[in-house]
């Protein structure tokens, strides 16, 4: 979601991966929405496969990556410059991340009660919308930075992770380029936190 519209999720009777993963895709997380759901949902979930499917069981060890994905995963990622073409959108990282699971996992029902996972769900869309009015601030200041100082890769690195939580994956596209072209790498690049 790139703020344009408004999405609306469906409100379900019980909650399996996949309808998980269906509504990050809507909602266009980034990586901090990405960190709460994993957080307030998968995390949970995890811990219950465990106790009831044992610990070595496909469903919950790909739980386990979903949430390692979640919570680090995707951000690592997009700071390492790994997500910067047009087409690595927070959708097609979430595929990714999810390739190659089993049917069983992906059709695994949450424990936890569907009003809750939905609330928590509504409350990610409404913090993305927060997210997005505020990046976008910081965006224009990135651009008067890189006005006064076009040749700084680290400011153009900067202004492709701010296009890509944006939404805009194009231009992010574009920035990353420029930023290697200028010499941006991610092993001397300044740290940088979403």
């Amino acid at each position: 979601m790139s703020g344009k519209k408004s999405t609306k999720l469906t409100k379900r009777k019980k909650y399996s991966v996949k309808n998980l993963v269906t509504d990050l895709k809507k909602i266009g997380c980034s990586p901090r929405i990405l960190d709460n759901i994993g957080r307030e949902v998968v995390y949970f979930e995890w811990t219950q496969a465990q106790h009831l499917l044992g610990e070595d069981h496909p469903v919950t060890s790909h739980l386990e990556s979903l949430l390692t994905f979640m919570q680090g995963g995707c951000e690592k990622q997009l700071v390492d410059g790994e997500l910067w073409r047009a087409a690595d959108t927070p959708q097609s990282a979430l595929n990714a991340a999810i390739r190659g699971a089993p049917a069983e996992f992906l059709s695994y029902q949450f424990v936890r009660s569907s009003d809750h996972i939905h609330e928590v769900l509504e409350a990610a869309k409404k913090e993305r919308k927060r997210e997005i009015k505020t990046f976008k601030q910081i965006e224009k200041g990135v651009r008067r930075e890189i006005k006064a100082d076009p040749e700084n890769p680290d400011l153009w690195n900067k202004l492709r992770l701010l296009l890509w939580i944006l939404g805009k994956h194009k231009e992010s596209s574009e920035a990353f380029k420029k930023a290697k072209k200028l010499g941006w790498d991610s092993a001397t690049s300044d740290f940088v936190a979403l």
